[in-house]
């Protein structure tokens, strides 16, 4: 994989924290659950700090890093986050956790799939990795917090 390659995939993994980053902070305003509200905040400022670290790997071997308004639009994870900011009309609380579940396993998915590219540097893989098992215990939480509600 070439530098161009390397950035392309990390760029996409900026996208889907920014699709994050807009999700949650819409869930974050339309909820009514406080608990939830809370959470998804905290959501929010993990994926800020997942976009910013992506970026400095990105600006480290030559790249340039997306806008903060550029999203994943064809992906799987911009469409579930596109149903979660639907299931607000609602706002009923598991339609809500199902549809960030949905949209955490997306990301997951992302990730795992840069992961399996053998020549991504050490250094930006650790990075990806620490970021992955975040996102499973974001969607762990979540899931677990939908399970109680069903």
């Amino acid at each position: 994989m070439t530098n161009d390659e390397i950035v392309d995939s990390l760029n996409d993994l900026v996208k889907i924290n920014n699709d994050r980053i807009n999700g949650f902070e819409k869930a974050a305003e339309d909820i009514e659950d406080a608990e939830l509200a809370s959470l998804f905040k905290n959501l929010t400022s993990q994926s800020r700090k997942f976009r910013s670290e992506l970026a400095d790997s990105i600006v480290r071997i030559g790249g340039v890093v997306p806008g903060v308004d550029e999203t994943s639009t064809g992906s799987k994870i911009h469409r579930a986050w596109i149903d979660i900011k639907s299931a607000f009309t609602g706002k009923d609380r598991n339609t809500v956790l199902e549809s960030c579940v949905f949209g955490e396993n997306a990301a997951v998915e992302e990730y795992e799939e840069t992961l399996e590219d053998e020549s991504i540097p050490s250094y930006i893989r650790q990075t990806l990795s620490t970021q992955l098992d975040e996102l499973r215990q974001t969607r762990d939480q979540i899931a677990t917090l939908r399970n109680v509600t069903e």
